[in-house]
C-alpha cells in the first residue's frame, strides 16, 4: 500500500510528459532506508510501462563493489549493453546509455537505485548521462539515502557536478499519523506510540504492523525475526543464506543453496520476506535482508557464504566471489579471484575498488604463485599511483622489484624500476627517481632487447628533458627508435616527453606531439596517459603565455581525469599560475590553497610560489615565510621548478624590499633557465631583479614583453601584454 505520495508521482508523471517539448531531466529521490524510495518509484514505472521504456538497475551494498552493477541489471532487459560490459569498455557503456535514453518514439526511464552504494565506473556513467541529459528525450532516476552521502562521499561530487537546472530533487520524509493507522490496520498497536517509535518511516511502521499484535518491538531486527520464527526449517535455511547476498540474485542460483529451496522459497514470498519474479530474486526491502543477515552468529554467518559461494558458477563475477571468499574464509579462492576482479575492476576505471582488492590480497601474497606475483605487485603499484597514494605505491613497486630480481626477470625489473621513477619523482624525490633512472637501464645489461631499452630511456629522457632539453630530446629520439611501432605505452609517454621539450626549445613546436600522444592514448584507452598528456600540454602553453591552448588543453584534461576518477592527474597548480597570469588574484589564490594539502610535492612548490607572491601583492608578512619555504625544498628539484620558484622570490623582494635568498643564487638560476629555454619566467626574474638594481640590461633570450620594459619601452611591452591576455 502507497500512502501520501501522490504529490511525488504526480511530479513523476509530469517531468515523464514533457521531455518530449523540453528536454530530459536528472530526478533525485533521497531519503532514509526504509522511507520508501524503491515503492515511489516501483509505483512510478509500473503506471507507466505502456508509454515508456523502462530500465531499472541497482548498487548493491558489497565489500568492494561490483563495477557498473546496475548497467548489468539493465543488460538483461536491453542486449545492447552486454557487449560493452563484456569487454570492459565504460565509456561504451555510458554512451548506450545517453543512445537508451535518447529514443524518440517513446520517452525512457532509465532508474540506479541505491547509487550510495555506486562504484566508481556507474558514478561516471550517472556523470556522463548527466550532463548531457538536457539533449535526451527521458529521465534519470536516481534514488540513495541521504543519512549516508555525507560532503565527502563520490556521490555528493557527481551530483554537484551536474546542471542544476536538468535536476530535479525529491526528498521522501515520514507519514502522518492517518496514514500510520491505515498501516496499522486491526494490528492492535497505537497509531501515536507507533508514530513516535517509528517517526513515520513506512517499511518501520509495515513490520511493527507485521507481529500481529504481540507488541512493539524495540527495534526493526526484533519485528523481522519475530516474523522469521514462523517460518519452516526449509524457509528459514533459504532465508539465512540469501541474507548474505546483498542484491538480486538469478533465480537458477537459488536452487543450488539449500535443500528444498523451491518450496522455502515459495514460504518467504508468500510471508512477505523476498520479492520473486520469474528470472531473480531479492528481499523485498534491504533493511530486512540486514536484519536477516545480524541475527546469523559467527558461525552461521561463514556457513552461509560458503553455501553461496559454492553455489556460484565459475564465470560469476569476480567482485562478487571475492566478497564470499573473504567471508567465509576461504583463502584459497581469494588468491585466485581478487587479482582477476582488480583487473575487471581497473580495466572500466574503478580504480579504488581495484586497489581494495589488492589490499585484500595482501596478507595471502606468500599463498600466489611466483609467476603470477611480479605482475599483480606490477599492476597493484600503477593502480595505487593512478589514485596517488604514492607513499603505498613506492612501497608495492618495491616488493615488485625485489620479486622480479630474486627470480632474475631483468625485463621485468627494469619495467618495475622505470615505474618506479615517475613515482620518486611525483612525491618529490628527484634524487632517488635519478638513481632508479639509472638502473633501469643498467640492469638489463650490454644486449637489451629494443622495447625494454626504450622503457628505460623513456624515463631517464623525461628527467633529463627539464634541466637540458637538448640532451633530453636526443634520448627521446633513441627511445622512440628503439620502441618502434609495437610498444603503444612508451610510445605514448615518448611522444609527451618529445612535444614538452620542443616546446621549451622553440615554442610551440611541440604542440603536434602533445596532441598525438593524448590522442593515441585515448584511443588505447589509457586515460591516465590522455589525460597526462593534455595536463603537460597546458603546462608548456601557460609557461609561454599561450592561454587560450592552456585553458583548452586544461579543461579537456580536468574533464578526462573527472571522467575516469584519476586524482592524481590535478590541474591545479597549472590552472593556479593561469589565474594569476590573467590576473584574476583571488581565484587563483583559492585554487592554490584548495590544492595545496593534495598536490603532491614537486608540484606544491609551485602552489607554494603562487600563493606567497599573491600574499606579497596583498601586503601579507608570511610571504616572505612562504616563498622561504617553496626555496628551500626546491634547490634539488627540476629546473622549471626552480625557475617559477625564483621568479616568485625576486618579485617579493621587489614588493617587501628584503631579500631572504642570496642575488646570485637567483641569478644562477636565471641563467640556467635562459640556456635551457624558459624565456619566459626567467624574463620575469630578470624584470625583478632589474627593478632592484641587481641587473643593468636586459639578459639575451628572455621574453619580448620583459625585454621591452628593461629598456625602458613600457608602452610597447604593455601592449604585448594586452595582446596575450
Amino acid at each position: 500500500m502507497l500512502l501520501e505520495r501522490d504529490k511525488e508521482l504526480a511530479l513523476l508523471a509530469d517531468l515523464l510528459a514533457g521531455v518530449s517539448s523540453t528536454s530530459g531531466r536528472v530526478v533525485l529521490i533521497r531519503g532514509e532506508a526504509g522511507i520508501g524510495k524503491t515503492s515511489l518509484v516501483k509505483e512510478f514505472v509500473d503506471g507507466v510501462g505502456d508509454e515508456a521504456h523502462v530500465l531499472i538497475g541497482s548498487c548493491d551494498d558489497l565489500l568492494i563493489p561490483e563495477p557498473l552493477a546496475p548497467f548489468s541489471d539493465m543488460a538483461r532487459q536491453e542486449p545492447t549493453l552486454e557487449e560493452p560490459l563484456r569487454s570492459g569498455n565504460r565509456p561504451g557503456v555510458a554512451a548506450v546509455a545517453l543512445e537508451l535514453l535518447s529514443r524518440s518514439l517513446r520517452p525512457s526511464v532509465v532508474v540506479i537505485e541505491d547509487t550510495q552504494w555506486a562504484d566508481e565506473a556507474t558514478l561516471d556513467a550517472i556523470k556522463f548521462l548527466g550532463r548531457r541529459i538536457a539533449g535526451t528525450n527521458g529521465l534519470l532516476v536516481l534514488t540513495y539515502r541521504d543519512g549516508e552521502v555525507d560532503f565527502d562521499h563520490p556521490l555528493r561530487g557527481v551530483i554537484g557536478d551536474l546542471p542544476p537546472e536538468n535536476v530535479v530533487r525529491i526528498r521522501l520524509g515520514g507519514l502522518t499519523l492517518a496514514a500510520v493507522a491505515a498501516l496499522l490496520d486491526d494490528s492492535g498497536l497505537e497509531p501515536v506510540q507507533v508514530l513516535a517509535a517509528t517517526d513515520g518511516n513506512p517499511f518501520l511502521v509495515t513490520e511493527m504492523a507485521s507481529v500481529d499484535g504481540e507488541g512493539v518491538p524495540s527495534s526493526v531486527q526484533d519485528s523481522v525475526i519475530a516474523r522469521v520464527r514462523k517460518l519452516s526449517p526449509q524457509a528459514l535455511q533459504v532465508l539465512r543464506v540469501l541474507s548474505v547476498q546483498p542484491g538480486r540474485i538469478a533465480r537458477e542460483e537459488v536452487w543450488h543453496l539449500a535443500a528444498g529451496a523451491e518450496a522455502g522459497l515459495g514460504e518467504c514470498e508468500r510471508r512477505g520476506f523476498l520479492d520473486v519474479n520469474d528470472e531473480s530474486v531479492a528481499f523485498r526491502h534491504e533493511l530486512i535482508r540486514q536484519a536477516v543477515e545480524g541475527s546469523l552468529t559467527a558461525d552461521e554467518r561463514v556457513a552461509a557464504n560458503r553455501t553461496v559461494l559454492d553455489g556460484l558458477p565459475p564465470d560469476a563475477d569476480p567482485a562478487r566471489i571475492v566478497h564470499h571468499a573473504r567471508r567465509a574464509y576461504d583463502i584459497a579462492r581469494l588468491v585466485e579471484r581478487a587479482p582477476e576482479a582488480a583487473a575487471a575492476a581497473a580495466a572500466v576505471g574503478s580504480h579504488r575498488e581495484a586497489v581494495d582488492h589488492f589490499r585484500e590480497l595482501a596478507p595471502h601474497l606468500d599463498r600466489v604463485a611466483p609467476d603470477a606475483k611480479g605482475p599483480i605487485l606490477d599492476q597493484w603499484a600503477r593502480e595505487e599511483g593512478i589514485l596517488g597514494h604514492f607513499s603505498e605505491a613506492i612501497e608495492v613497486n618495491e616488493l615488485a622489484r625485489a620479486h622480479h630480481r630474486a627470480r632474475g626477470d631483468r625485463p621485468a625489473e627494469s619495467a618495475a624500476l622505470a615505474y618506479g621513477v615517475n613515482l620518486q619523482l611525483w612525491s618529490g624525490q628527484r634524487a632517488r627517481a635519478e638513481v632508479l633512472a639509472r638502473e633501469a637501464i643498467d640492469v638489463l645489461g650490454p644486449d637489451p632487447d629494443a622495447s625494454d631499452l626504450a622503457r628505460a630511456l623513456e624515463v631517464n629522457a623525461m628527467l633529463m628533458g627539464g634541466n637540458d632539453p637538448a640532451v633530453g630530446l636526443q634520448m627521446v629520439e633513441r627511445a622512440l627508435q628503439a620502441a618502434g611501432s609495437d610498444d603503444e605505452y612508451t610510445l605514448i609517454r615518448c611522444l609527451v616527453h618529445k612535444g614538452y621539450i620542443a616546446n621549451i626549445l622553440n615554442y610551440p613546436q611541440g604542440q603536434g606531439s602533445l596532441d598525438e600522444a593524448a590522442r593515441r592514448a585515448e584511443a588505447a584507452g589509457d586515460f591516465f596517459e590522455a589525460a597526462r598528456a593534455l595536463y603537460n600540454h597546458a603546462d608548456s602553453a601557460v609557461e609561454f603565455r599561450d592561454f587560450p591552448t592552456a585553458e583548452d588543453r586544461l579543461q579537456r584534461a580536468t574533464t578526462l581525469a573527472g571522467r575516469h576518477d584519476l586524482p592524481s592527474v590535478r590541474a591545479d597548480r597549472v590552472g593556479a599560475r593561469l589565474l594569476d597570469f590573467k590576473g584574476e588574484w583571488s581565484v587563483a589564490e583559492d585554487l592554490a590553497r584548495d590544492a595545496l594539502h593534495r598536490e603532491e610535492v614537486v608540484h606544491k612548490l609551485i602552489i607554494l610560489s603562487v600563493i606567497g607572491v599573491l600574499e606579497a601583492r596583498r601586503g601579507r608578512p608570511v610571504a616572505r615565510q612562504t616563498l622561504r619555504e617553496a626555496w628551500g625544498k626546491a634547490v634539488d628539484r627540476d629546473l622549471e621548478t626552480r625557475v617559477i620558484v625564483a621568479a616568485a622570490v625576486a618579485e617579493c623582494s621587489w614588493i617587501t624590499g628584503r631579500s631572504d635568498v642570496p642575488v646570485q643564487d637567483i641569478i644562477r638560476v636565471m641563467e640556467k633557465g635562459l640556456a635551457a629555454g624558459f624565456e619566459w619566467s626567467t624574463g620575469s626574474i630578470a624584470v625583478w631583479l632589474w627593478k632592484l638594481n641587481e641587473l643593468a640590461e636586459a639578459p639575451p633570450g628572455i621574453a619580448e614583453p620583459h625585454r621591452l620594459i628593461i629598456d625602458g619601452q613600457s608602452t610597447a611591452s604593455a601592449e604585448l601584454w594586452a595582446k596575450i591576455g
